[in-house]
This record gives structure tokens, C-alpha cells and sequence, in this order.
């Protein structure tokens, strides 16, 4: 992607990167529906009643990256404070995972640090947010596998439903960003072995007296379940798009993600055979 946004007064906060990806999905017959698993809308919501607890927590990592502080915990750990980013969800529960672990280092006596710790009763908020953290990250992890199928990454996500339900209108199998719920769900039907239970056609069919013969639907283990090559591909982007290459044409930049991507298929006696 080029630095659509690269004016001098530009805010580069996620709210802003939406705006202007709103203003051209219009030319490509796409709508901001279409693109919810990049903004990762569902967790923004889900999040929305810990915001107050989670920026004091950030206010107390930058607290902690300060000269002063950081020599302070350089002294007693390795470990370094981490912030939170709005456009990564995972950077939240990475920013809590630090905070827990950090707690252990810094005293509540500290009076430069007195304003900024969490109250007990906010800490305990925090602890139950970071486990119900740790399960999303799990599965979001183990979907970015190769060797998942479609069965395999619809069982993740029901469990994950089971324990958080509010994520439904992302996650059900009919929920309105899938794009092809029905053929999903008949893969994943065959996949299980439960072929009989395809609705009300396999019943009509079921009527016809005529032996039934076995299919192996080999191909059906190599449909990707979920689009972790398209994540992958746009977080891979940042670290080609630099702050230092924000000059980069979208055409060069294509190119080079386009190499990245398919490194596989070359090598240095292709680039000299294309020379």
C-alpha cells in the first residue's frame, strides 16, 4: 500500500487510516463491511469498557520508558515496558501481559510513579481482561497456521464463541462479513464426516433408491480457513514501508511485496536468467 496518508498535518491514529481507506474502496465495488477483519472492529467494541483502565496502564508504560524510570528497572529486570498500538489488537494484550509482569518491580511508594498505578480494584479488572485476552490470542495464533483447514478453523472459532459470545456478529458461521457462508458450511460439514446433514436437498436425494458411492474430497484440506496469508502480506508491508521509504511509489512497493511473497519460486539464477 502507498502512504495514502502523508500530508504534514495528517493524524495518523486508526480512525484516520479508516477514513481514507473508506474514500477509494468505492473504486474497487468494496464497502468498509468488506475490510472489518483488518480494522479488527469487533475487538475495538469489545474493549470499549476497559478504555479508561487500559490508557492508565499506558500511561504508566510511558512512565516507565523515561530516563529516570527505565535506569530504575534496568537494574532489577531485562524486561521493558511495552505500549499499546491502535492499529494492532494484539499489542493490548502484549501491553498487559508486560504490566503483570513488571508489577513485581515497581513499588507503590515510588511517588513518581504514585499517580500513575492502577488502584487494586482496576488491577483486578485487568487480570480477568488479560485472561480473556490470552484465549483470543491463542486462537488467533493457531489460525495463522498452513496445516488448518476450514473444520479445524470453524472449531476454534465456535469454541472461542462459547466462552465469548459477543463475538458472534463477527464469527458465526453466518455472519454478515463471510462471503460464502453456505459453501463454507459445506465443507466443513464433509470435512467432519456428516455429509447426510447438508439440509433439505440431501434428504430429497436421500429418497432415490440407487447405491451410494463414497467421494474423497481430497482438495478440500488445502482451502485456506481464514485469510493469514493476507495478514501476514500487511503486517510484512510496515516493515518494508519504513518511515524513511514513505516515498515509495505503490507500484515499487508491489513489486518488492510481490518478490517477498512468492520467494519461494525465485532465486539469484532467475534474477540472472531475467538480466
Amino acid at each position: 500500500m502507498a502512504p495514502v496518508i502523508n500530508g504534514p498535518d495528517d493524524c495518523l491514529n486508526a480512525e484516520t487510516h479508516m477514513v481514507a481507506l473508506a474514500s477509494f474502496l468505492p473504486f474497487f465495488d468494496k464497502n468498509p463491511s468488506n475490510v472489518k477483519f483488518l480494522v479488527g472492529d469487533y475487538f475495538r467494541s469489545f474493549l470499549s469498557p476497559y478504555e479508561d483502565d487500559l490508557d492508565q496502564v499506558q500511561l504508566l508504560m510511558k512512565h516507565l520508558r523515561t530516563i529516570k524510570q527505565a535506569a530504575k528497572l534496568r537494574l532489577k529486570t531485562l524486561l521493558k515496558p511495552k505500549l499499546r498500538q491502535e492499529m494492532r489488537w494484539w499489542s493490548t494484550y502484549s501491553m498487559l501481559a508486560r504490566y503483570f509482569e513488571l508489577c513485581e518491580f515497581h513499588s507503590a511508594d515510588d511517588e513518581d510513579l504514585a499517580d500513575v498505578l492502577p488502584t487494586p480494584a482496576v488491577h483486578r479488572k485487568l487480570k480477568a481482561l488479560k485472561e480473556q485476552l490470552s484465549d483470543v490470542e491463542s486462537v488467533s495464533k493457531t489460525l495463522q497456521c498452513d496445516a488448518l483447514n476450514l473444520l479445524d478453523a470453524r472449531d476454534l472459532l465456535d469454541g472461542l464463541l462459547e466462552i465469548q459470545p459477543s463475538f458472534s456478529n463477527y464469527l458465526e458461521p453466518n455472519a454478515d462479513i463471510v462471503h460464502s457462508p453456505d459453501f463454507e458450511s459445506g465443507v466443513v460439514k464433509v470435512l467432519s464426516g456428516q455429509p447426510a446433514k447438508m439440509g433439505f436437498a440431501d434428504r430429497i436425494l436421500k429418497k432415490r433408491k440407487t447405491e451410494s458411492t463414497s467421494c474423497a474430497y481430497e482438495l478440500l484440506d488445502v482451502i485456506p480457513p481464514t485469510s493469514n496469508i493476507v495478514e501476514r502480506l500487511f503486517s510484512s508491508t510496515r516493515m518494508v514501508l519504513r518511515y524513511e521509504r514513505n516515498r515509495l511509489s505503490p507500484f515499487t512497493l508491489e513489486m518488492i511485496l510481490f518478490l517477498r511473497v512468492n520467494e519461494t519460486y525465485w532465486d539469484v539464477t532467475t534474477v540472472d536468467a531475467c538480466i
